[in-house]
């Protein structure tokens, strides 16, 4: 299985412009993550980690940065229309969002490498998917879960090419035929052959 470099990632698909500023803003509203939040309030000197975000089109490289674990506060990801802030500083805290049009809208805090280690991979993915199928109303609402959800959106996705729903041999068979014919020799299939000696 490929790794990813999620520095290199980080370098060559960080957000910037108005989607950055759009989360930056967005984070404000968060207590631990606004600029003069929960962590700085005794000392606002020591408030130094910047609003940094990146995109990841991969659910499997989503993953994996979630198993790295350690980011720092404010760390995020964009990945389809969902957005996952890092709201504890070194932890597995992230704010979760969903795009509702051009706006984002809050509605969970999940911790994503406890769903890894704890559920499994399969868990993991069921639980994005449902959270990218689900409206902008159904995640407000908290009702955005479909235990069918990786199904659905392998089904509504990525919809079976016709080639693939014949059979094998059937495929197996049509190639062999087709290669015959390209290379001018015809082709009796081995049990036909046999059937007629």
């Amino acid at each position: 299985m490929e790794r990813h470099d999620f520095y290199g990632m980080l370098r060559e698909n960080r957000i910037c412009g108005s989607e950055h500023s759009q989360l930056v803003s967005k984070c404000q509203e968060n207590g631990w993550l606004k600029v003069g939040g929960y962590d700085w309030q005794d000392d606002p000197f020591l408030e130094e980690y910047p609003y940094e975000f990146m995109r990841i089109d991969d659910i499997d490289a989503l993953r994996e940065h979630f198993e790295r674990g350690n980011w720092a506060i404010r760390q995020g990801v964009v990945f389809d229309d969902l957005a996952f802030i890092n709201q504890v500083n070194g932890g597995d805290e992230w704010w979760t969002l969903k795009r509702d049009g051009e706006e984002w809208v809050a509605f969970e805090s999940t911790s994503f490498a406890y769903v890894i280690e704890a559920k499994g991979r399969a868990a993991f993915e069921t639980l994005v998917r449902s959270m990218q199928l689900a409206t902008p109303a159904q995640c407000k609402a908290l009702d955005y879960y479909d235990k069918d959800a990786s199904a659905k959106w392998a089904t509504e996705r990525n919809p079976r090419t016709p080639e693939l729903e014949r059979p094998l041999a059937q495929r197996a068979s049509d190639a062999r035929e087709a290669a015959s014919a390209r290379s001018g020799r015809s082709h009796v299939p081995r049990r036909e052959a046999q059937a007629i000696d």
